[in-house]
């Protein structure tokens, strides 16, 4: 008989950063929710963040299928990044599962990592800011206010 060696995965054991999930009801399509996906905690320098990486999109996919929100804000405002590039699938959290129909996401970045965003998503010799980047936001409710305006455009062209 074969010896079947396994052991017991947690999806906390890749990662120390805690995450908070809030629903509220869009203003502008009112069938229509906003998903606030917040990760909390300091990610990984470089190649060990990699494991954050995979933790927050995990986490951040089963969200998005137990809830099935409309649009996405991704808050890393109390989040520490400095370097790491596979930060950036987490900005495609949700964009799978609804295919050809529009799926809005947002991010909120904070003062422990809007210049790393900044380069990893501008380049590291840009000198445009976090405000050239429409999807990118410092607060919630500028952040909200661009997921509704998305909404609106998208339901205006019958797209949801």
């Amino acid at each position: 008989m074969m010896d079947i060696v396994t052991k017991q995965l947690k999806l906390e054991e890749l990662s120390e950063l805690k995450y908070e999930v809030h629903m509220g009801d869009s203003q502008a399509v009112h069938y229509c929710s906003i998903m606030i996906l917040k990760f909390l905690g300091e990610y990984g320098f470089g190649s060990a963040g990699n494991s954050d990486a995979r933790y927050m999109c995990a986490i951040g996919e089963a969200v998005v299928e137990a809830w099935e929100p409309s649009g996405l804000i991704l808050d890393l405002s109390e989040l520490a990044y400095e370097w790491g590039d596979r930060i950036e699938n987490v900005f495609d959290i949700g964009h799978a599962k609804y295919g050809d129909i529009p799926f809005p996401a947002a991010l909120i970045v904070g003062e422990r990592s809007e210049e790393a965003i900044r380069t990893l998503i501008l380049g590291v010799y840009s000198d445009q800011t976090i405000d050239d980047i429409d999807w990118v936001h410092r607060d919630l409710s500028s952040a909200w206010a661009y997921i509704e305006q998305k909404l609106a455009a998208y339901d205006r062209d019958k797209r949801l």
